[in-house]
């Protein structure tokens, strides 16, 4: 036991300063105990540490200043006091484990002297008598209740004596174990004042429990005595086992569950190969099977192979005995390849390495380093004995001495051969030889070394001072020739003229200077940091470090004293009195020599005399170099100043170039300046007429604008569209799976049935409006006929004329009776109209009840939103009843006054005014009737309106269930395998469209020995684009096509085989696809592997040809799985499928692998574990903007507060984080961000409301932000406390008033909210915007939620991964800024947009506003891509001026467009959509544009400091998107921008639709169609293809194509296969054949010789992409033995050809007719269908026709000049799809059409029984109508407001649908039309009839069609029921032009 540890402290130096830290906040949990007895732990002996002055420095562990050293006394020098006590540390043997310590003791006593300045009470209350430390980030205080007086003190190891540091919370048993397990320091007070001299620490035991312990009877009462699992072991199992390692977490010293400090045991990862590892580390122990590493995963040194594999093999290198290598590996040429150690090299590692020598191929040999000398050797190397190669005079094994007769000189080893020396040597040696042939044993040998020693230095010396005086006198030389006065004026003409500069140029040098001082500052707090952690190491090594101990140094030097001690000397000291008395002879005899010889005597006087002389030297040597130090000095001041002269003078002539270029730049931007002023005065007249017509505009675009907003919120056509697809998905299920889906098709038979009804409904309301419209004509006609617009025709006039002839009534009787015979006949008329108006309205009240029980039988609750049409309607019906009960009221008044006036004609004839009043009275009564008949037609539409409200309501629940149920169905997972045959090919059609970027992924293993596998294949139907991903060789592979050639790259990653049942997780892999543009990546990543492996997370990309970045995918094509279409074999390595596939997704969209369309073979295989990968962060999930987290608390009882944690980085500006809502008491508790800003928002009820905002926008997805949010349930004291944690940001508020918070049972949402959910009732008032990002860390009620485990999910994956962010939403007013990028001499760049804006800026590259230094100025370059009145405008500088180009289309379209801008020295070329449509070429100084590197790449906008105007077409702020950049063949991603605002980052799909309603604005109200395509014939060109046989036959002279010969033509075609020519000619059974054909979008060239016996030919195979329908050029060339194929004048293949061809008198071109054989040695050829042109044969131009050659052509037309895909329907055309075709129960279509006609039919199909389908323009409208055969026809009507709309000459789309009595018709992005069979009953089906498109011919059935008119125009892309069928498969073609549609 130590009984004592002093500290002695002396004030002399100042102690340096102390750094702090601050420990984190810890969480706790309760642990049970036993009873044990205690044994006590004592301090081991001690020792004392004397540190002088400037030695060390106090260490600060926890902010408290630790003595150095954990033993022995210590003695420390200070000259200041010290501010706080110090500490003792205890030693390691109070250190790590301690848990069987809980409940016991800490004894010690301490004692301080000296000093008269305690430390205050306040102070030493601040600082813990004991201090420890457990597990990193627990620290425990224990404060005494009071001081012991002689310093003994007993403290308990108990939780309720301690507390945490800087913490308020409570110790707890929990927190105590955990920082027992693991003690790192303990800490004693040691001294109590400042000026402490002495303290003292002795007596230092600690409890520790031992079963059954002799030595103590101390229970120890709380340790614990656990049965522990198999993996754990200790007292309480807080220890692994034997074979288990402590496996902590990521950061887990962070974390806020404490017992991830503990970590938990794990089993030894050691593959097998051992059972043990280290526990704390894991690293693998006693690895067998020859292995070593931290895992046993790689072999042994000195062995070879992969464990993985198979067993490691020794290394014979040379022999297994003898092994010389560290490793080797295995040759399929040679056993295996040796990797020698260092010293060794030959195949077997049996030869020395250059350096070192020796025998290694000998038993016992070895090699070992030659160590030559490096000054003295001329090499390294050495030979087989060591020998070096030495410099010419050197000698020595390793080349470090002088040979003879040479001496040391500065440049090495110098010979003494100068004619002098060497015959002194001579004679000196021959002396030598006398004087040592003499016997001089006993004296001391003369010191003649030594004297050539000194005569050597001085002859150095004597050199260094001649250099000295010649030095001085160049030095006095220069002061009399040096012209002082000259230099001295013109230095000071040039100081004043460097002060002017230095005026000038001081500002930004003191900048720089304090800039450099505060580095300076930095770097000096650096060095006093690096000083006090050398001190700190200095400290440690003394007093910790196991390596250095003073103790066993000691007892190491007792040991090497003893040995010395017993040793003998003895027989050494006689040898040492034999020599000495031998030497003292010698001497003797020498001084003897001396007296008898006077040349010594002389040569002794001449050595003093010379002794002497070097003694003067020396001193003249030593002022010499005082002297040359200072001139050097001076030297060095003047070089100094001189060469600052320099660089001054330097600066000047820099800074006057640069004014001189600024000039000359100033000077081309006044010129340009005034250019434009000329032009800005020319166009300034102009502007107030524009701003006139501006400002009509803007109104006129207001007031659209606001029409087309209200109209976007009444008819969002999302929701129509997604509940039409979903009900259209689930039709096609119920015919073809009508036993899964029974209840999904009884929920849709209902709205059909209620559609049906609304359909009657609008029926019955058109025919009341009808019936109002008659009545109100009635009673116009009754007004007009009282009170007609003629005067003489008036009823009134007519009657008041009467009344002034009723006196001459006698005498004009009969002229009176034929008055009142006509007024009867108008009577008559005026009673035929109200009995007609009687009529009707009976109708219109029939109707009514018709319609009254129509909506009490069959209107149901699934009625689709459009109901509302039908109230609008019945609105407008009751306007207009409103207006005939109006116009009826009129009547009756008029018909009043009719009365009146036949009252006074009553006298006249009193029958006649009887049948007057009847019928008013009649029209009276219809008028009430009619009155009563509009109150219940209102009546009905207020029943209507409630029905249609909960209908709506229903309707939108079902919605949301839809969504949910899609969610659900698209976690399904069915995994995939080959069936016993080996065999499984799949078809699947996933929703495709054509894309510039592509993304794929699956989960993949295999099980058997496959080498080659094809996984997945996604290909267009008409392009050769094509992806496919491939197993070859074991490696994952991806290949593609998007036009320009097949791209192939191979991850280096070998695939493992799994077992039989595919178990094991780790040889699963996850295999990544994405491909942007012509770039393409690929990473395969295994699963769930522990530790490091090499390739793993590798990501290998390569780019296709530039400018080609469209993959032309559709909807109807297919992905298969294990197999390929058969075109497509040849561009593959593997033909079937292997292994087993559990996932695959295509554009983040899961692809179900059993939903499939078809299927060959496959079988299911198990699915694997979690194939998760292993993460650094595993608790963080991703968000992928669409998803959500769903779930609820289980808490027993209610808490008194709500509170939710999380953390999360995104860079969205709004969206949703957490959310708990009580709808039925109005609450919610939601975090959400706005605008970036985190918003804290708690609602009690609608007046009551807590909200809290950061102060900072956190959006910047860099760190992880963690938010806590806390709220109190209750009020107290009249109010509620809320708290919100953002990050570092601390904020408290408060709320009164208000009901409870009752959240805790209500469900909570993470990162979004489910369909579910009632976004129309919250969603003005929360952010509902799903997450794109990463959430952790998240807590509910105190409670760790697991997304993944805790509750339902959608869009969330597995991990928090970097991936890119491709695309950008814009809204009108926002930007991105990004790094930008040079454009060198040969680069390029591009991206996708899509837009409906005809002015926008789209990407601005340039220096303004990024930062300068003091006196720099932003270059000028700049590049930029604009949008200016549709068209796409590039403009590049490079600093010698703008460069601009443009394209002819335009592209506001809001269809996405992809451009490429190609860059090769000066020539810029612009691809749009893959073509090219420009190019241009720069001047020769803009060959390199330049970029800043840090920023100022803008894309949608310019920040408003930036005045963009002079460098970009158009500044407008874009309203779209951007997505999928790519410069110089990289992708450039969003995901870290400089700085953004108010942009969609990564979420294109969520911009509003007002972004997409640019276009719409700006549109001129169209009165007309659009004139028909000027379409032009291209001269002489022949157009194959549009009939079955289709040819020229071209006579040829047999010696035409024989020896040498030239072919060259050129072809436009869009098709991928199709024959150019071929001649072919047989004679003795010999076939010689050659052709040129396109094959898969390539030329091929084949010459070919076939005969019984032997087949032989050559190809030559151009690149593929030639399919394009551009123009290409093909010549061949045959000289001798060699082709070459040439396309587009460029050599693209060379190969050997026969060197004479016969091939006969006919050349066919466009195919072979079909009564000609085809030769046996050509594969079997399609017709071309494009055209051919300037068909040249050896330089000699063949114009077809040419009546002369007898030329033959049969079904080839004219082609025109300028064609895009589709089939031109001239007006007299049409085709027939087939001849029998069955329409059955379901019909989908869908094709494209254009045109620039009102009238056309584009579809029908009719049969004899009357039964009929038809799609047609009907005056602009397009109508899908079926004919039932019972006389009753239904349709569907897509119509817009304008009726020109369809008609202009635009490519429109039409999706139509036809399931049993229902139809659905969707024509571009316009709102859906329905149309539904009343008579439901009918089965009727069309079968058996031909399908017509385009027209019909003259003897065919019309059916539904409404006009006779053909089709003008042109069709393309044509699906029914998913089958894509060319049109060069259907049953007949009449006129029709294919692939020919003609453009401007």
């Amino acid at each position: 036991m130590l009984h004592r540890r002093v500290l002695t402290i002396e004030y002399r130096q100042p102690v340096p300063g102390e750094r702090t830290y601050r420990p984190p906040i810890v969480v706790v949990r309760p642990w049970n105990t036993q009873e044990i007895c205690y044994i006590n732990l004592a301090l081991p002996g001690e020792r004392i540490l004397s540190f002088e002055d400037g030695e060390t420095r106090l260490n600060v562990t926890n902010q408290l200043h630790v003595i150095p050293g954990t033993e022995g006394d210590v003695n420390i020098g200070s000259s200041l006091l010290f501010d706080a006590p110090l500490y003792w540390q205890l030693p390691r043997e109070f250190m790590r484990d301690k848990v069987r310590s809980y409940n016991g003791h800490l004894r010690f006593r301490i004692h301080s002297e000296g000093g008269s300045r305690n430390f205050p009470d306040q102070i030493l209350q601040t600082y813990p008598l004991v201090s420890m430390q457990g597990n990193w980030q627990l620290v425990l205080e224990y404060y005494p209740p009071a001081l012991s007086p002689d310093g003994q003190y007993e403290v308990k190891l108990h939780e309720d004596y301690w507390r945490l540091k800087n913490e308020p919370k409570i110790v707890t048993r929990e927190m105590m174990m955990i920082a027992l397990q693991n003690i790192q320091h303990i800490l004693i007070r040691a001294t109590h004042a400042a000026d402490a001299t002495r303290a003292t620490l002795r007596d230092v035991t600690m409890d520790i429990a031992a079963e059954g312990s002799p030595v103590s009877s101390r229970i120890a009462l709380g340790v614990e005595q656990c049965v522990c699992p198999t993996n754990y072991s200790g007292y309480s199992c807080q220890n692994p086992n034997f074979g288990y390692y402590r496996w902590h977490k990521k950061n887990y010293i962070q974390s806020r569950i404490i017992i991830d400090l503990v970590g938990e045991s794990r089993p030894c990862q050691c593959h097998g190969r051992s059972e043990i590892c280290d526990a704390e580390t894991g690293v693998c122990k006693n690895c067998r099977d020859n292995t070593m590493g931290d895992h046993c995963e790689v072999c042994a040194t000195g062995y070879y192979g992969d464990p993985a594999v198979g067993r490691c093999k020794p290394c014979a290198c040379p022999s297994r005995e003898q092994n010389f290598a560290e490793t080797c590996q295995a040759d399929r040429f040679a056993e295996y390849i040796c990797h020698c150690r260092t010293g060794y090299t030959g195949d077997k590692c049996d030869r020395c390495d250059h350096g070192y020598y020796g025998q290694p191929a000998e038993p016992g040999g070895f090699c070992q380093p030659c160590d030559c000398d490096p000054f003295g050797s001329i090499h390294e190397g050495c030979d087989t004995d060591g020998m070096c190669t030495c410099k010419e005079g050197i000698t020595g094994r390793d080349c470090s001495q002088c040979a003879p007769r040479h001496v040391t000189s500065e440049t090495g080893c110098k010979s003494c051969e100068d004619g002098c020396v060497n015959i002194l040597l001579d004679e000196l040696e021959e002396m030598i030889r006398a004087v040592t042939s003499i016997n001089v044993t006993g004296y001391i040998s003369a010191p003649w070394p030594s004297i050539r020693e000194i005569q050597n230095v001085t002859k150095i010396l004597r050199s260094e001072l001649n250099q000295y005086h010649s030095n001085v006198d160049a030095s006095q030389e220069l002061v009399v020739e040096f012209d002082l006065d000259y230099y001295a004026r013109d230095l000071l003409r040039r100081a004043e003229h460097l002060e002017v500069t230095a005026r000038e140029t001081y500002p930004p040098t003191a900048k720089i200077n304090l800039e450099a001082q505060s580095v300076l500052d930095l770097l000096e707090s650096l060095y006093s940091q690096i000083d006090e952690t050398i001190a700190y190491l200095k400290n440690y090594a003394i007093g910790e470090t196991p390596n250095i101990s003073v103790g066993g140094a000691l007892m190491e030097a007792e040991k090497i004293l003893k040995e010395i001690q017993m040793r003998d000397f003895t027989k050494f000291g006689d040898d040492a009195e034999t020599e000495l008395s031998k030497a003292k002879a010698l001497l003797d005899r020498i001084m003897k020599m001396d007296q008898e010889n006077p040349v010594i005597e002389a040569i002794q006087l001449h050595m003093k005399d010379i002794e002497s002389k070097l003694n003067d030297l020396l001193e003249k040597i030593k002022a010499a170099n005082r002297e040359t130090n200072e001139a050097a000095l001076l030297n060095e001041v003047n070089s100094k100043r001189l060469s600052r002269v320099k660089e001054h003078s330097l600066e000047i002539k820099n800074t006057r170039q640069m004014i001189d270029d600024q000039n000359f730049n100033s000077s081309q931007l006044l010129r340009e300046a005034n250019r434009n002023l000329i032009n800005t005065r020319i166009n300034y007249d102009d502007l107030s007429s524009m701003l006139v017509d501006l400002k009509n505009g803007s109104n006129y675009l207001e007031e659209f604008e606001g029409i087309l907003w209200r109209l976007n919120i009444e008819y969002k056509d999302k929701y129509v569209k997604r509940a039409h697809d979903h009900a259209m998905n689930l039709m096609r299920e119920s015919i073809r799976l009508e036993s899964l889906f029974n209840k999904t098709r009884d929920v849709a038979d209902g709205p059909l049935r209620a559609a049906q009804a609304y359909q009657r409904i609008v029926d019955a309301l058109l025919s009341a409006e009808k019936a109002a419209k008659n009545a109100s004509l009635a009673a116009e006609t009754a007004f007009k006929v009282a009170y007609s617009d003629v005067r003489d025709e008036s009823l009134v006039h007519r009657a008041t004329l009467s009344l002034h002839k009723s006196e001459e009534l006698h005498s004009k009787g009969e002229e009176l009776k034929m008055t009142v015979g006509q007024q009867f006949v108008e009577l008559d008329n005026q009673r035929s109209a109200l009995g007609t108006a009687k009529g009707i309205l009976d109708v219109t009240d029939d109707r009514l009840n018709a319609l009254n029980t129509l909506m009490d039988t069959q209107l149901t609750s699934n009625i689709s939103i459009e109901i509302q049409e039908s109230v609008d309607r019945t609105e407008t019906a009751h306007a207009n009843i409103q207006k005939t009960l109006g116009h009826a009221i009129t009547i009756h008044t008029n018909l009043t006054i009719i009365r009146e006036h036949a009252q006074e004609l009553s006298r006249i004839d009193a029958s006649l005014l009887n049948e007057i009043r009847e019928t008013i009275s009649a029209g009276e009564g219809h008028t009430v009737k009619g009155m009563r008949l509009a109150n219940n037609l209102r009546k009905t539409v207020d029943r209507i309106e409630n029905r249609s409200t909960d209908l709506r309501e229903r309707i939108e629940a079902l919605k949301r269930k839809i969504k949910q149920t899609r969610q659900y169905a698209s976690s399904i997972r069915v995994s995939l395998t080959t069936n016993s045959s080996g065999i499984c090919t799949r078809k699947y059609r996933p929703a495709l469209q054509p894309s510039t970027t592509t993304n794929i992924m699956l989960t993949y293993a295999i099980s058997n020995l496959e080498e080659n596998a094809l996984l997945v294949y996604l290909g267009s139907y008409n392009t050769s684009d094509f992806m496919a991903v491939e197993m070859v060789n074991r490696r994952i592979e991806f290949t593609w096509d998007a036009g320009g050639g097949a791209q192939r790259i191979t991850h280096p990653l070998k695939i493992l085989t799994n077992t039989p049942q595919v178990s094991d997780d780790t040889r699963w892999y996850h295999i990544s696809i994405n491909r942007v543009g012509n770039i393409g990546q690929l990473s395969v990543t295994p699963t769930n592997i522990e530790g490091s492996i090499k390739d793993l997370g590798i990501v290998v990309s390569n780019a296709s040809t530039a400018g080609f970045s469209k993959m032309d995918l559709q909807p109807s094509d297919t992905l298969w799985v294990g197999g390929a279409p058969s075109r497509a074999q040849s561009l593959l390595k593997a033909s079937k499928f292997a292994g087993c596939l559990h996932t695959l997704s295509v554009d983040g969209e899961n692809v179900g692998l059993w939903n499939f369309t078809k299927s060959e073979g496959c079988g299911a295989c198990n699915e694997g574990e979690e194939l998760v990968l292993r993460q650094a962060d595993e608790i963080a999930v991703g968000f992928n903007g669409k998803g959500y987290f769903k779930g609820t608390n289980r808490i027993r009882r209610p808490r008194e507060y709500y509170s939710a944690v999380l953390s999360f980085k995104t860079l969205d500006e709004d969206a949703l984080l957490f959310l708990a809502v009580n709808q039925a008491k109005n609450q919610y508790f939601s975090i959400a961000l706005d605008n970036g800003h985190v918003v804290y928002t708690v609602q009690f009820d609608h007046q009551t409301r807590l909200v809290m905002k950061s102060s900072k926008q956190l959006n910047n997805n860099i760190d992880m932000i963690q938010i806590q949010a806390i709220v109190q349930n209750k009020d107290k004291a009249g109010a509620r406390m809320g708290r919100l944690v953002v990050g570092d940001q601390d904020q408290l508020g408060t709320v009164k008033g208000g009901p409870d918070l009752d959240l805790s049972y209500v469900p909570y949402y993470f990162g979004g909210v489910d369909p579910e959910f009632d976004r129309e009732r919250w969603g003005t008032e929360l952010v509902l915007r799903s997450l794109l990002g990463c959430m952790g860390g998240l807590s509910v009620l105190d409670e760790g939620k697991n997304p993944l485990t805790d509750g339902q999910y959608y869009g969330i994956e597995q991990f928090c991964s970097e991936k890119p962010l491709n695309d950008v939403g814009f809204l009108g007013q926002g930007f991105v800024e990004l790094q930008s990028h040079v454009l060198k001499r040969d680069s390029n760049f591009g991206f996708t947009f899509q837009t409906m804006e005809s002015d926008a800026l789209l990407m601005l590259s340039t220096f303004v506003g990024q930062p300068l230094q003091p006196g720099q100025e932003h270059p000028p370059d700049y590049y930029s891509v604009s949008l200016v009145e549709g068209h796409l405008d590039i403009r590049l500088d490079g600093g010698t001026g703008s460069h601009r180009i443009m394209s002819s289309a335009k592209y506001n379209d809001g269809y996405l467009h992809s451009f490429f801008v190609i860059k090769e020295n000066r020539r810029v070329t612009l691809k749009v959509d893959d073509r090219e449509v420009n190019a241009t070429r720069l001047d020769r100084g803009s060959q390199v544009v330049s970029g800043p590197d840090t920023g100022g790449l803008y894309f949608g906008g310019v920040p408003e400091e930036i005045d963009a105007v002079t460098m970009v077409g158009s500044s407008r702020a874009l309203k779209g998107c951007i997505r999928d950049i790519i410069v110089n063949n990289e992708v450039v991603s969003f995901s870290r921008p400089v700085r953004f605002k108010d942009v969609y980052i990564g979420r294109c799909a969520d911009l509003p639709p007002t972004a997409m309603q640019g276009m719409e604005g700006d549109m001129k109200e169209i009165d007309s169609c659009q004139p028909p395509t000027q379409h032009t014939v291209e001269y002489k060109a022949l157009k194959f293809g549009d009939q079955l046989d289709s040819y020229v036959m071209v006579p040829l002279n047999p010696k035409t194509l024989n020896k040498n010969f030239n072919v060259s033509f050129e072809f436009r075609t869009y098709y991928p296969d199709g024959l150019f020519f071929i001649a072919s000619n047989t004679r003795k059974k010999r076939t010689q054949t050659i052709s040129a054909q396109l094959r898969n979008g390539r030329v091929i060239v084949s010459l070919k010789k076939h005969s019984k016996k032997t087949s032989k030919g050559t190809e030559a195979v151009s690149n593929p992409g030639l399919n394009n329908g551009q123009w290409r050029k093909v010549m061949i060339e045959k000289v001798r033995k060699r082709l070459r194929l040439f396309v587009d004048n460029q050599l693209v293949k060379k190969v050997k050809a026969p060197r004479k061809l016969n091939v006969g008198r006919e050349l066919f071109l466009g195919s072979l007719p079909s009564n000609v054989a085809r030769p046996n040695n050509i594969q079997e050829t399609e017709t071309l269908r494009g055209c051919l042109r300037n068909l040249k044969i050896n330089a000699e131009e063949f114009e077809i026709p040419n009546n002369r050659r007898r030329d033959r052509i049969v079904g080839v037309g004219q082609c025109f000049a300028s064609v895009q895909p589709g089939s031109y329907f001239p007006g007299d055309a049409y085709a027939i799809y087939s001849d029998d075709f069955n329409v059955g129960s379901l019909l989908e279509l869908r094709l494209e059409f254009r045109t620039w006609e009102l009238n056309g039919i584009i579809l029908s199909i009719a049969d004899p029984r009357g039964t009929s389908l038809s799609l047609e323009l009907m005056n602009g409208a397009v109508v899908l109508s079926v004919d039932m055969g019972v006389g009753h026809s239904f349709s569907a009507r897509v119509g817009l407001r304008n009726k020109f709309s369809f008609c202009d000459n635009m490519w429109h789309t039409v999706k139509a649908s036809y399931i049993k009595d229902s139809l659905s018709l969707r024509v571009d992005n316009y709102r859906e039309a329905y149309g539904f069979n009343g008579s439901s009953n009918d089965k009727t089906t069309i079968t058996g009839a031909p399908l017509y498109i385009g027209g019909l011919p003259d003897a065919a059935l019309p059916g539904t069609l409404t006009s006779q008119e053909n089709f003008k125009g042109c069709i393309r892309n044509i699906v029914l029921n998913s089958e894509r069928r060319d049109w060069t498969d259907m049953y007949r073609l009449q006129n029709v032009l294919l692939n020919a549609c003609p453009v401007q």
